[in-house]
């Protein structure tokens, strides 16, 4: 009588140990395909357009091109696919996948409303790290750029893999995502402005998504103060009106004509 008590109380928690990583499958299986659709169609849609933007700092054109720095770059793939490994539960693997398509959600949106373009020529690059970038051609294009999906991403997995890390295995968790943030910069194919505005963009998904199911935000209202409204309006206004200023001047240094350190050209 004990022994089948016994049998049946550890049968429900194998099931449930096994379940965690079944689940992370079926959502890379819906993950891998919508990420390739949206951002091919984001990619698509910037070609289409007729001037698509820039975002640039005068200072980022003495940034180097370092080929190598590919490896790291294209390393966020394994990194997506085996965070889900490092899950412990069901609701875990549905927070981390909830946040990895927040981020691409978010930033997909970004690309099609705010079309921007990578204005630096990269150079010719052969061997196995010229492979690399040809591999990475095949599907993506200069465009897709702020926020930058892939910091976003990084900032996600960032947190996924230091969580589940300790001692040196952690350090080398911060090393090298800082080394994958760094080469979106030396592979030539983001500019700085969409680093910290796609980190951001992971932030605010690891904030919508806490690992405490209690902490999500479930209702979202407007303040009831008048002042706070007006003020509040006013600040969106006056942003909407730099932006579309800052789109339509005919220089970078814009309607005042005096140059300026960050240049947005349409």
């Amino acid at each position: 009588m004990n022994e089948s008590a016994a049998t049946a109380l550890v049968a429900p928690a194998t099931s449930a140990e096994a379940l965690p990583w079944r689940r992370g499958v079926v959502w890379l299986l819906f993950l891998g395909p919508f990420f390739f659709l949206s951002y091919g169609f984001a990619n698509w849609w910037a070609a289409t357009q007729a001037v698509p933007g820039i975002m640039l700092f005068d200072w980022e054109r003495h940034i180097p091109f370092v080929p190598w720095t590919i490896v790291p770059y294209w390393s966020i793939d394994l990194l997506y696919g085996l965070s889900f490994l490092l899950c412990r539960s069901c609701r875990a693997v549905d927070t981390h996948a909830l946040r990895l398509l927040t981020a691409q959600l978010i930033c997909i949106s970004c690309f099609i409303v705010f079309p921007l373009h990578f204005s630096f020529q990269r150079p010719a690059t052969s061997g196995l790290f010229g492979t690399m970038f040809d591999v990475l051609a095949g599907f993506d294009q200069p465009f897709n750029q702020a926020p930058s999906l892939h910091i976003a991403l990084l900032v996600v997995l960032w947190v996924r893999f230091a969580e589940a890390s300790r001692g040196f295995w952690r350090l080398l968790t911060h090393g090298w995502a800082g080394l994958i943030g760094l080469s979106v910069l030396t592979t030539y194919q983001h500019h700085f402005f969409d680093v910290p505005t796609g980190a951001l963009v992971g932030l605010l998904c690891l904030w919508l998504w806490p690992d405490d199911a209690l902490a999500r935000p479930r209702r979202w209202s407007f303040t009831p103060s008048p002042a706070r409204r007006r003020i509040a309006g006013l600040t969106w206004r006056r942003r909407c009106s730099a932006l579309l200023r800052a789109r339509s001047a005919d220089s970078p240094g814009g309607c005042s004509g005096r140059p300026s350190p960050l240049a947005w050209s349409a």
